[in-house]
C-alpha cells in the first residue's frame, strides 16, 4: 500500500469536523470551502486551527466517553452488569475478534494519526504564526502521548507510529513499553514547554490542553514508572496553580468536578451536537434503571462519604429490596442540556499521586496532608495512619472511591501495583488468568501486519 496522498490526509483530518458542530466557540472555526490538500490546510492559521480541533473531535468516540470507563471497569473488580448477566469483559474472556476491543484500538490510533498529521503539516509550512505553530504542535504531542498512555497500558507492546507515511507505519513491529514510555515522556516534556499556562487562548474554556494538563500526565506517568521524586514534582507544579485550580467543597449534582469549567477541571472534552452527556447516557445512568453496579458498592465507602451520597444511587428490585449501588457521577442523561463535560484530567488525582510518591519517599506527614485534602473534600476525617504500608493501602482505597468507573483508573491501578492476580483470581464470576492483564491485539491488526505478535494467552 502506497503513501496516502496529501489530499486524503487532509480529508481524513477534516472528516470529523465536517460531520460535527460544537456549541463551544473555542472549537468553532471556519473550514476550507473546497481545497483540502495538505498545503491548503496548513497555509493559514484558521485552517490549521481547524485541523488541531479535529484531533480533539476524534476523541468524541466510544473509547473516550464510554469504553475507557465501562470495559476497563468490568475487567477489574469494579463494575458488574446491573442485569446480572455476564459478558467477555466482566469474566475476563476477551477474544481477539471482539468488536469493542478492535474499535478501542482503532479510535486511539485514529487520534494518533490526526496528531501526527498536524505535527507534520505545521512543520512543513512556512506561512503560519510561529507562536501559534509551537502551541499547536505541543497540543498534538500531548494528545499523542495521552493516547499512547492508554495503548501501552491496555495492550502492552504496541506499534509506535510517529508518521502518516503508510510505507513506514503499516508494517511496524511492536515497541516495548519502555520505548513507548520514553516517547510519551519526550512528547509531554516538549509539550509542557510550549503549551499555554492558562485558558485565555481557548475563550477560558477548559477544553484544550495547557501546560498543566501535560504536567498532570507527566505526574501520572512517573508514578506508574516508580519515579517518586519526579511524580511528586510534576504534581506539585499543578497543585501550586491555586489561581486556576482548587478542590471543590460541598459536592452536589450542580457542584462537581464534572461540571463544565469547574475549578478542579484540568482538561475536559465538550460534547458535540447533542443535548445530553455521553457518559450519562451510557455509563452513569440516573434513571430508574442502571447499566452497571459497583461490585463493592455497599462496602466501598465510609459512612457519610459525600462521594457515595452524590456520585452513586441505590438500585432496588421490583420487590423493593436493594439490588446494588450504581455509579451516577454524570447526571445529564437524555433530554437534559448538559452542564457537564467528559472530564479527562482533574485536580484530585494530583493529590493522590503526590501522596503515594511521598509515602515511597518517606515523607509521611506530607502524604497524610495530601490524603486529607481528598478525605476532607468527601466530608471524612483526617487519617491518623503513620505506617507506610497502611498509608499505601489507604491511598489505593481512596483512589478506588474517588475514581470509580472513571477513565479506567482501577484497572490500571491493579496492574501497575501488581495486584491483579490476588484481587481478581478470587472472584467467582471471573475466569482469570495472569495473561488477562493485557487485552488481545485485535485480529484485524494482526491480519494487516504480519510483524505483530499476539499477547500471551490469546
Amino acid at each position: 500500500m502506497k503513501n496516502i496522498s496529501t489530499k486524503y490526509i487532509a480529508a481524513f483530518s477534516f472528516s470529523i469536523l465536517l460531520g460535527l458542530t460544537s456549541c463551544d466557540s473555542a472549537l468553532e472555526v471556519d473550514l476550507p470551502s473546497n481545497q483540502l490538500s495538505s498545503e491548503t490546510v496548513y497555509a493559514s492559521d484558521a485552517t490549521t486551527e481547524a485541523a488541531v480541533n479535529g484531533i480533539y473531535q476524534s476523541m468524541v468516540a466510544g473509547f473516550f466517553y464510554n469504553h475507557v470507563h465501562s470495559i476497563l471497569g468490568q475487567t477489574s473488580d469494579e463494575l458488574i452488569l446491573a442485569s446480572g448477566l455476564t459478558n467477555t469483559a466482566n469474566t475476563n474472556e476477551l477474544i481477539e475478534t471482539d468488536g469493542t476491543v478492535s474499535s478501542m484500538w482503532t479510535e486511539l490510533y485514529k487520534t494518533i494519526y490526526n496528531a501526527n498529521n498536524v505535527i507534520e503539516g505545521i512543520t512543513k509550512s512556512n506561512s503560519l504564526t510561529p507562536a501559534k505553530s509551537r502551541q499547536w504542535i505541543a497540543e498534538a504531542k500531548f494528545l499523542r502521548a495521552y493516547s499512547y498512555f492508554y495503548l501501552t497500558n491496555i495492550w502492552g507492546n504496541v506499534p509506535l507510529v510517529l508518521t502518516t507515511n503508510i510505507d513506514v507505519s503499516a508494517l511496524l513491529p511492536q515497541s516495548s513499553q519502555d520505548v513507548v514510555y520514553t516517547q510519551i515522556i519526550k512528547d509531554l516534556t516538549e509539550a509542557s514547554q510550549n503549551l499555554p499556562t492558562n485558558y485565555a487562548n481557548y475563550d477560558n474554556e477548559r477544553i484544550r490542553a495547557t501546560k498543566w494538563a501535560s504536567e498532570t500526565l507527566l505526574a501520572r506517568v512517573n508514578l506508574y514508572l516508580g519515579k517518586w521524586s519526579e511524580a511528586a514534582s510534576h504534581a506539585t507544579a499543578v497543585i501550586n496553580e491555586t489561581g486556576t485550580y482548587n478542590v471543590i467543597t460541598g459536592l452536589s449534582a450542580t457542584n462537581s468536578p464534572f461540571i463544565s469549567n469547574n475549578n478542579e477541571a484540568i482538561l475536559q472534552i465538550p460534547y458535540f451536537n447533542v443535548n445530553y452527556s455521553y457518559e450519562g447516557s451510557s455509563v452513569f445512568l440516573n434513571a430508574n434503571t442502571a447499566a452497571f453496579l459497583l461490585r463493592n458498592g455497599s462496602t466501598l465507602f465510609e459512612t457519610d462519604d459525600a462521594r457515595k451520597i452524590n456520585w452513586t444511587r441505590n438500585v432496588t428490585s421490583t420487590q423493593g429490596s436493594l439490588s446494588g449501588v450504581a455509579p451516577t457521577k454524570y447526571k445529564n442523561r437524555f433530554g437534559a442540556s448538559p452542564i457537564e463535560r467528559s472530564t479527562v484530567l482533574r485536580l484530585a488525582e494530583l493529590f493522590l499521586i503526590r501522596a503515594e510518591a511521598r509515602v515511597h519517599s518517606n515523607n509521611i506527614t506530607g502524604a497524610q496532608q495530601d490524603i486529607n485534602v481528598i478525605r476532607n473534600r468527601a466530608l471524612l476525617g483526617n487519617t491518623t495512619l503513620t505506617n507506610s504500608n497502611q498509608l499505601l493501602d489507604l491511598i489505593a482505597l481512596e483512589r478506588q472511591r474517588e475514581f470509580f468507573a472513571e477513565n479506567g483508573h482501577r484497572w490500571l491501578d491493579l496492574k501497575r501495583t501488581g495486584k491483579t492476580d490476588e484481587t481478581l483470581s478470587v472472584l467467582s464470576d471471573k475466569i482469570w488468568k495472569s495473561t488477562d492483564a493485557f487485552y488481545p491485539i485485535p485480529e484485524t491488526a494482526i491480519r494487516s501486519n504480519p510483524f505483530l505478535e499476539q499477547n500471551s494467552g490469546y
